[in-house]
């Protein structure tokens, strides 16, 4: 795929580094904010749409009824409405991006009736007039991107019956921020933000025929970035699970509007679904739900069953992603899914966490080991406790993260990461390690799992390595956790060596150590939206001193 142009193209250009493209971009970002940018914008009625696309996104009915009652919860800030709802004081950027982005019309409309309708049409009317010139957070290319999208799909169901005064002001509010996404979407943010903005230009495209002429370069630009963004094994550069399923909605919603506007589906934009949609399968634990990993909630799981379904692939799933960096055993009943990779470039690692070699493991519906997991919308404070080391199922040692973490991605100290995996059998060997400790403390991290061919025996080694063992060591103090979901029964044994463990569904499992004394603490799990449970978790203890410090530990299943 060419990534240019002999000749400056159509709005936009045909791919990221291209010259008309970049100048474009820089023009823009020096205006804006200047007197008279808007009038650049231009004030015309783009007309009736094209087409009327629909989305898959089915809303949550109870944000619905909040928003309806006046009350915006978003990013773990509730704002009750005022005359600025826009830019109330005391929320933060997140906050505002949710609010901006519209993404929370589909709530609405999940509640349906006309009480419902008529205040998503009232707030959107009320954003046209307190937002028409331009604004860092709510003309941000990704934040455009949502909200075009939102407003185009929620359009003929909220305005189709309306006069057409009202649906002209909506369009020509619509073409306003089209035009100015058309200048900044190709180089503005980076990541999945970019592909938000990319992906809500293309939509507009097919949808308002003024833009479409641009159809043609902005589909290759979104190809560019997907090719550049989903690895060969269907993940994404941010190894966010969650972040995964969005992009996948994004695309099978797209890829739908092209087909409702008879035009061909760009290539790039099915190949992408086609390794994506394997791949939410194999973040999925037997609920149905995610796995926690680097940000990820469990999500939603009827919508990620419609995804699925929508993504119309039939692929199998795999049982390990070297890519991405993640690692799937399952035998039996049992599953286990391991962060086997380092973080995301520094670049895209935006709330990354610090979880390397964590693992989780289900057995059929029940989760019993788990990571604390990062509910998007539990605040900041909670958000950077829940990306440390201590709140995932791994090593962490002398109160240091397995990666250097600041306020919203990674320092200069990055794990790196390598792992092989063997299968004979029907059993499983997973041999995983990190350096993140080796510069601060001069231990390397080695952790084996072994899974057995019934699912009924899962066995570990956890290993503190010298990096170099001519050199004396100071002593460091090291914790091995487990944390267990909430609904997980757990009890010491008398003589504190082992711990007994109950899943809901009865089944009964027993947790042993050598190496390390138990201890069984509180903990927290945050693995849904705006739902922060109490929970339990093992804790193996100990000090490193010369040479190696081995800890094996083992969950088998009682009576097996």
């Amino acid at each position: 795929m060419s990534l240019s142009s002999s000749n400056p193209p159509d709005g936009l250009a045909l791919g990221a580094g291209d010259l008309w493209s970049g100048l474009r971009f820089h023009a823009a970002r020096l205006a804006t904010g200047m007197p008279g940018y808007g009038a650049t914008l231009g004030d015309d009625d783009p007309g009736p749409f094209r087409n009327y696309p629909s989305t898959i996104d089915r809303g949550e009915v109870g944000r619905g009824h909040a928003i309806l009652d006046g009350i915006f919860p978003f990013a773990g800030q509730t704002v009750k409405r005022s005359d600025a709802v826009w830019s109330p004081e005391g929320v933060g950027s997140e906050w505002l991006t949710a609010v901006h982005g519209f993404h929370w019309l589909h709530d609405l409309i999940a509640l349906g009736g006309p009480v419902a309708h008529q205040r998503a049409v009232a707030l959107i009317m009320d954003w046209i007039d307190q937002n028409r010139e331009w604004s860092a957070i709510a003309w941000s290319a990704p934040v455009l991107g949502v909200r075009i999208r939102a407003w185009i799909y929620s359009f003929k169901a909220l305005f189709g019956d309306m006069d057409d005064m009202a649906q002209r002001r909506v369009r020509k509010s619509l073409a306003r921020q089209v035009a100015h996404l058309d200048r900044v979407a190709a180089h503005e943010s980076s990541g999945s933000a970019r592909l938000r903005g990319l992906s809500g230009l293309v939509l507009a495209a097919l949808c308002l025929e003024p833009f479409r002429r641009r159809l043609p370069s902005a589909s290759r630009l979104l190809c560019v970035e997907l090719d550049r963004q989903i690895l060969p094994d269907g993940g994404h550069v941010e190894r966010n699970p969650t972040v995964l399923a969005q992009i996948l909605l994004d695309l099978v919603d797209l890829r739908a509007a092209f087909r409702s506007a008879q035009l061909e589906v760009p290539l790039g934009v099915q190949n992408a679904i086609d390794r994506m949609a394997p791949m939410i399968r194999f973040f999925r634990h037997g609920d149905g739900g995610f796995a926690l990993f680097n940000g990820a909630s469990e999500g939603d799981r009827d919508g990620l069953d419609r995804l699925l379904a929508a993504s119309e692939s039939r692929a199998k799933t795999p049982s390990g992603a070297r890519h991405s960096g993640y690692e799937r055993m399952q035998a039996g009943k049992t599953l286990v899914m391991a962060d086997a990779g380092g973080p995301p470039p520094r670049d895209l690692a935006s709330y990354g966490h610090a979880g390397a070699l964590s693992f989780e493991m289900s057995v059929g519906k029940d989760r019993l080991i788990v990571n604390c997991g990062s509910a998007s919308d539990s605040g900041s404070d909670w958000r950077e406790a829940q990306r440390s080391t201590p709140a995932h199922s791994t090593v962490s040692l002398a109160l240091t993260n397995s990666s250097a973490l600041t306020e919203d991605g990674f320092g200069d100290r990055l794990a790196r990461v390598t792992a092989e995996r063997k299968d004979e059998a029907g059993s499983c060997w997973l041999d995983m390690r990190h350096d993140g400790f080796s510069k601060p403390l001069g231990f390397m991290h080695q952790r084996r799992l072994f899974l057995d061919s019934d699912g009924v025996d899962l066995r570990g080694e956890d290993r503190l390595i010298p990096v170099d063992p001519r050199q004396p060591v100071t002593p460091r103090r090291f914790e091995i956790r487990f944390h267990l979901h909430p609904a997980v029964q757990s009890s010491l044994l008398a003589n504190q060596s082992a711990a007994f463990l109950r899943l809901p569904g009865g089944d009964g499992w027993r947790f042993r150590s050598s190496g390390a004394a138990i201890r069984l603490e509180d903990s927290i799990y945050m693995g849904r939206s705006g739902d922060a449970r109490r929970s339990r978790q093992l804790v193996l203890t100990g000090e490193t001193r010369d040479g190696e410090r081995v800890v094996k530990w083992a969950v088998q299943r009682e009576g097996s």
